[in-house]
């Protein structure tokens, strides 16, 4: 026997609020949040200007190479850039950083329980009913 919410699931996506995130940007910034490291980085570079490469590496308990890796990640995901200057990279957050991860968090919590539209009272009860679809 299947539940109701699988049923939905499989027969359409979910629907989302139209200034919620999309799926695969979304889940690109929680993959680049997702290890300590890079937290720290974003942490690090929030609270300055920016930093150059080795000054990042000299911070971390790490071999260059995975830090660069980790500096990948969060370019890929738009949440740092850098500028080249020679054989240095000059790495700082994005403008629009904050914004992307206060809207991507926003976005995921937007999202109509069970992939129903918002209707008036009708939030506790289709929580209710996520929740017995998973009993």
């Amino acid at each position: 026997m299947q539940s109701r919410t699988a049923a939905k699931l499989r027969n359409g996506p979910a629907r989302y609020p139209a200034a919620a995130v999309d799926g695969e940007r979304l889940a690109r910034i929680f993959k680049a949040l997702a290890h300590p490291v890079r937290v720290e980085i974003v942490s690090s570079l929030a609270a300055c200007s920016g930093a150059f490469c080795g000054d990042i590496v000299r911070g971390l308990p790490l071999a260059q190479s995975t830090v660069s890796q980790h500096l990948a990640i969060l370019r890929e995901a738009e949440l740092i850039e850098a500028e080249e200057n020679g054989r240095c990279c000059h790495y700082r957050l994005t403008t629009g950083a904050r914004a992307l991860v206060e809207g991507a968090v926003a976005g995921l919590f937007a999202a109509a329980c069970c992939g129903e539209p918002e209707e008036a009272g009708g939030r506790a009860a289709r929580m209710g009913a996520c929740r017995k679809d998973t009993e």
